[in-house]
């Protein structure tokens, strides 16, 4: 998954591009724009655009001091039914119609959330000018709230970035305070004797990162220890030196929150982001045409195989036909010409074997003679033999039984008819000796 991520300030606008994974993560490039006269936001932005690769996901993080907080007890612990509760619980707590706000919240300490909150209008108008410039943001939040990813940093401390102040306990967020200008020594030790006044327990040490805490370190008015975060070892080959570490940490924390699904999102309700939906759309009306063009191909390819399939077929028949009246020139046109070839191969597979078949039918051809003029019909079932015929008399007939004498048992002489000219048709059946082929 890529994460493009920027950070808008009023005079900086800072970018980096990672790409993350289960096993790593990668910094693809990363830039600093400066704003002023000569180049303006959308300048840098669409500078920023035209050298962009790939579809990261893009996240815009606005100053922190653009956001509110409150910490709300409920006995919940989804937060999709937080977020659904979280109106009624500070419709009336909080100055603003909640109808004006874009709501978002955070888990805190145990029964504890962070409710968080900016004006939509505040957020609209940032996503517009950056829609217009070029690149429109998919998630808008901000740095502060993604500080439980910020490497090297201990679960219970405060982290100053120099122009906010935020506390950690148990690696959740539990308070910021945010300005719009560099937090200075005294500011933080009088939020922290607020805080500890409140009740609130101060953590143990303040850890620094950014670019901008350098004259914190060393301050002796601050009531807790200072110590600026370094870079944790693991992360060498991501950030090569000290200088790269301190300006890109923050967005580094806020990709693996993007990643981990932890990040708040303020594009939410009216403000939710919908060029994707769309994209998605389009991908799937295009899917779908795709699947449609392949499904009718599909068929279209079936019905040709099909009628190769029927064509094949009625020539198969035809064959078969042809052969038919080859083998039976005799008969008359049978009702199922394939039935009766399989029935006349059964018979045929009735025969111990085609050869002895053959023997027969030569010995019946040796027996008939002259006389006969020719057997049309030979049909042996078992050790029953039928045999049909045309003769040149019906005393032919007599002699061609007399000469089967040596290959039948018994035979027996059928209806023999006789013809004008003196031939006659005759049928005769009898049973073969044994040892008989």
């Amino acid at each position: 998954m890529e994460y493009l991520i920027l950070q808008s300030e009023e005079k900086r606008l800072t970018v980096a591009h990672f790409g993350i994974s289960r096993r790593s993560t990668e910094l693809i490039g990363a830039v600093s724009f400066v704003l002023d006269e000569e180049l303006s936001l959308s300048d840098a932005l669409r500078q920023i655009a035209a050298n962009m690769t790939g579809s990261p996901r893009v996240v815009l993080c606005l100053p922190a001091a653009r956001f509110a907080q409150r910490s709300v007890s409920l006995p919940l612990t989804d937060l999709r039914k937080v977020r659904e509760v979280l109106p009624t619980q500070l419709q009336g707590d909080i100055a603003l119609p909640i109808e004006e706000l874009a709501l978002e919240v955070l888990p805190a300490v145990e029964g504890q959330f962070l409710a968080l909150w900016a004006r939509k209008s505040d957020i609209n108008e940032e996503i517009v000018r950056f829609r217009d410039a070029g690149i429109e943001p998919q998630v808008v939040t901000s740095l502060p709230f993604a500080l439980a990813e910020l490497p090297g940093v201990p679960t219970d401390c405060a982290v100053c970035d120099g122009s906010t102040l935020a506390f950690l306990q148990g690696g959740r967020l539990t308070y910021f305070r945010a300005s719009d200008s560099a937090l200075t020594a005294p500011a933080i030790a009088a939020t922290l004797s607020a805080l500890e006044l409140s009740g609130v327990k101060l953590p143990q040490r303040i850890c620094l990162i950014g670019q901008v805490t350098g004259g914190l370190a060393d301050a002796e008015k601050l009531p807790i220890p200072v110590e600026a975060v370094e870079v944790p070892p693991g992360l060498g080959h991501l950030f090569k030196n000290d200088e790269t570490f301190q300006q890109l940490a923050g967005l580094y924390a806020v990709a693996r929150a993007g990643y981990a699904g932890t990040l708040p999102d303020f594009r939410r309700g009216e403000l939710a982001w919908t060029a994707g939906d769309a994209k998605l759309r389009r991908k799937l009306i295009l899917t779908g045409a795709l699947m449609a063009a392949a499904i009718l191909l599909l068929f279209i390819s079936k019905g040709l195989q099909y009628r190769a399939a029927v064509a094949d077929i009625s020539s198969l028949n035809k064959s078969i036909a042809s052969i038919y009246r080859e083998i039976f020139p005799a008969r008359i046109k049978a009702v199922d010409e394939i039935s009766e070839v399989k029935g006349e191969i059964r018979k045929l597979a009735g025969v111990e074997s085609s050869s002895g078949y053959l023997d027969l039918l030569k010995r019946l051809a040796e027996a008939k003679g002259n006389s006969i003029i020719g057997l049309y019909e030979a049909e042996l079932e078992g050790r029953s033999l039928r045999i049909k015929g045309d003769a040149r008399s019906a005393q032919a007939v007599n002699e061609f039984k007399a000469a089967l004498a040596p290959l039948l048992d018994a035979s027996e002489l059928g209806e023999v008819k006789s013809r004008p000219d003196g031939t006659a048709t005759f049928r005769l059946t009898g049973t073969l000796k044994e040892g008989t082929k």
